[in-house]
């Protein structure tokens, strides 16, 4: 059974009022804009051309990922058109709810309303582009309801160097790793390959922490030569933690490809020559158990048994009884006592993280934090007005 585990749905009707979207979402529109050269790796197909083009790849079910939209009413929008979609095409699409944690008990209801609706599970959720961390409160309530449902959570990931394009976010892969840490229970998905957190299972102890951690392809073309990005994540993790996607209608090879197709990405999976069982696992076995499809796997995936006490920092639970020893984590410790953030800056310590890529450009950091492009020409002109220049 082949179950492509991460597409997404962006109808041809999407890029005919694509300004309006781009107002009401800036970051997500940001992914869907043409670049200055009217070049873009962004793809349009409708629920029918979807499902004509799974045809045509032998592909049995999908995945449908929504996309992590600011702010809450789009979100209920767009799951409304994933309900429908489900509803239509039940034996062939398994749904994702997104969510804005932000949006407190509304989220919350909103993903017992999906999950009554034949919801799977919860994401593409964003959390650099959403505008949030992922020890916020709120996305931790939300954590907590899927491990309560038992659903999975899929979160968008990048690589942290490496060129820039639209949606790379800045988010340390160190945070997914506290994550689960934090909430081993949690059927995490991590997409994109986990933006190479994966090979640091390579770690015994990270494998431990990692242990219910899965990882997708979605977009692997445009970033990693096939062959070799396989045969590195086979050489670093189970090959039942992986799982295939293509994040279709997104075109994986721009330079030949015009209209979004699953069959180029397959075929060089398929040209890989792996076993044929690590082959059916990976191309949807692995989704399928997840999605409750098929059974467990009667083997459990290994993991080495810790060799000694670990010591994982998450937070300080109690600080009302704890005190600060020299071994304490300063972040942590600033988290509980914001008193002592002065502190530390007297003596120079950084106390709290500060993503500031190098890479990131302006309309990308001010889109993360819901500047569209009217506030966003308003910045440029006042940078420009700081530095004696006129605009550009």
């Amino acid at each position: 059974m082949t179950i492509d585990a991460h597409i997404h749905y962006t109808p041809p009707a999407m890029l005919a009022d694509l300004q309006a979207f781009v107002a009401q979402e800036p970051y997500w529109g940001l992914l869907l804009a043409p670049d200055a050269a009217g070049r873009s790796v962004q793809g349009w197909a409708t629920q029918e051309r979807t499902i004509e083009d799974m045809d045509k790849a032998g592909i049995a079910r999908v995945m449908l990922m929504g996309e992590y939209r600011q702010r809450h009413e789009a979100c209920v929008e767009r799951n409304d058109q994933a309900l429908a979609i489900i509803r239509r095409w039940s034996d062939r699409v398994s749904a994702f709810a997104v969510l804005q944690p932000k949006a407190g008990a509304k989220a919350l209801d909103e993903l017992k309303r999906c999950l009554d609706g034949g919801m799977s599970g919860v994401g593409e959720l964003g959390p650099y582009g959403q505008g949030y961390q992922l020890d916020d409160p709120d996305f931790l309530r939300l954590v907590e309801a899927c491990i309560g449902y038992g659903v999975p959570l899929n979160l968008h990931v990048n690589e942290e160097v490496g060129h820039y394009y639209p949606g790379k976010s800045a988010t340390p892969l160190l945070h997914y790793y506290r994550l689960a840490c934090r909430y081993p229970e949690l059927k995490l998905i991590l997409a994109h390959w986990g933006g190479g957190l994966l090979f640091y299972e390579l770690m015994p102890e990270v494998r431990r922490r990692l242990r219910n951690v899965w990882y997708d392809t979605a977009g692997s073309p445009l970033l990693f030569p096939t062959a070799a990005i396989f045969k590195a994540a086979l050489g670093c993790v189970d090959h039942r933690k992986l799982l295939y996607g293509s994040d279709y209608p997104l075109l994986l090879y721009p330079a030949r490809q015009r209209e979004p197709d699953f069959r180029p990405f397959l075929d060089e999976i398929e040209r890989l020559g792996l076993d044929p069982a690590v082959y059916e696992d990976i191309i949807g076995n692995n989704a399928a158990r997840l999605l409750g499809l098929l059974p467990p796997p009667a083997v459990v995936i290994s993991a080495p048994a810790a060799p000694r006490a670990e010591r994982v920092i998450t937070a300080i639970a109690d600080p009302a009884s704890a005190t600060i020893g020299n071994l304490a984590a300063v972040s942590a410790v600033a988290q509980a006592w914001p008193q002592t953030a002065a502190i530390f800056e007297q003596y120079g310590i950084p106390w709290h993280d500060s993503p500031v890529p190098y890479w990131e450009p302006i309309a990308q950091a001010a889109a993360a934090r819901g500047w569209g492009p009217e506030d966003q020409a308003r910045l440029i002109e006042e940078l420009n007005a700081a530095i004696g220049k006129p605009a550009a």
